[in-house]
């Protein structure tokens, strides 16, 4: 017998994992990584060719080296006499059949592409992460959006808390000046003071008080209008530029600052003449006064503004209409030469008369310039 240690007996392997370790220096971004997976996985591929195309010998030339012959394979037995079919095969048909996986929506076109040549595990692992980000982050909208409706809704309580506040204090300084001047209407002048510190030290002490509240509630009162005249002031300049950006709009000649300035002294002009006078005019500028629809004035205003619309689009059909004609001549009675223009003169001489504004200046300016000609 030999001392020769025995063979160990044959064990199974886990097969191995193969490893790819990127190039480059700091993090790899999803896209980075994917290009690295894929171009080791053609690499890899290319090298496993030549040795897939290699000759494999003929198992049937084997044979047993335990001194028995190998029995031939009978017609009829199991299989065939073909070898049993590749388990790796319905492994593959089974993945064929499941559906692909889908990339993100949100990625571009390019990150896509390659999200398709990945192998299916990188693709499931990926889509997944994308998920689990896509429903965190509308988690944390949803969170911020609902933060948002609160602080809103507190904000406007608060609103209206303060302008209950804001109301209830004149009504509070009232009554307490109410109240001061029924219990203590003896007290009128600083000496009668002084006697009723020293006559009744108590009685003092409730008017001192009485007092200082009143001081405290009017301080209150006073900060309470200067709040309110700087929050209206605010709205009411938000209000100039918005309907200033939208006058200009509806009328662009007046982004000129001297057309517009020349329009705002004859509305002032205007104004004057219908009756409104200047310190009216500037508290309403300054937003201090409001400006009734049942004002006479204001009546006056819109008249004017409709008679002049009228008699513009008077004017523009009776210009569009307007054809010069001859004068009627007596039969027999040849024209003169001059008779033409004499008739185009009468028609613009009747073009002013009937038409205003633009109309009327551009008939005056065409009879002029005719009068020269024929001058």
């Amino acid at each position: 017998m030999s001392d020769a240690p025995a063979a160990p007996a044959a064990t199974e392997q886990a097969p191995a994992i193969a490893t790819h370790t990127a190039g480059g220096s700091g993090p790899l971004s999803i896209a980075d990584a994917a290009r690295s997976v894929i171009d080791w996985r053609r690499k890899e591929a290319a090298a496993d060719k030549p040795a897939q195309n290699e000759t494999k010998p003929d198992a049937s030339a084997e044979v047993a080296t335990s001194g028995q012959e190998s029995e031939p394979v009978k017609a009829g037995d199991d299989n065939g006499g073909e070898s049993p079919p590749v388990e790796t095969e319905s492994q593959d048909a089974a993945v064929e059949t499941q559906p692909p996986v889908d990339p993100p929506r949100s990625w571009s076109k390019e990150d896509k592409e390659l999200f398709k040549a990945l192998p299916r595990e990188t693709q499931e692992r990926l889509a997944e992460r994308e998920r689990s980000r896509d429903t965190d982050f509308s988690k944390r909208q949803q969170a911020a959006t609902e933060q948002q409706r609160a602080l809103q809704a507190e904000q406007q309580r608060l609103e209206a808390a303060r302008g209950q506040y804001d109301q209830a204090l004149p009504i509070l300084l009232q009554n307490l000046q109410a109240g001061y001047g029924s219990e203590f209407a003896d007290i009128k002048t600083m000496d009668d003071v002084q006697k009723l510190a020293v006559s009744d030290p108590i009685r003092y002490t409730q008017w001192d008080a009485a007092q200082k509240r009143m001081a405290a509630v009017q301080q209150e009162v006073v900060a309470s209008q200067e709040r309110q005249y700087a929050e209206r002031n605010q709205q009411l300049n938000a209000y100039r530029q918005r309907e200033a950006e939208l006058f200009v709009e509806k009328a662009p000649e007046f982004a000129d600052p001297v057309q517009s300035k020349k329009l705002m002294d004859s509305a002032v002009t205007t104004l004057r003449d219908l009756g409104f006078k200047d310190h009216e005019l500037g508290e309403m500028w300054r937003g201090e006064r409001d400006i009734s629809i049942h004002d006479h004035r204001l009546h006056l205003l819109l008249r004017d503004g409709i008679k002049w619309r009228d008699a513009s689009a008077k004017a523009k059909q009776v210009t569009a209409q307007a054809k010069p004609l001859p004068p009627v001549q007596r039969p027999g009675v040849s024209q003169g030469a001059n008779a033409s223009r004499e008739a185009m003169l009468s028609n613009l001489n009747k073009q002013i008369d009937n038409s205003s504004g633009v109309s009327a200046l551009r008939a005056a300016a065409r009879m002029l310039t005719e009068r020269r000609k024929s001058g």
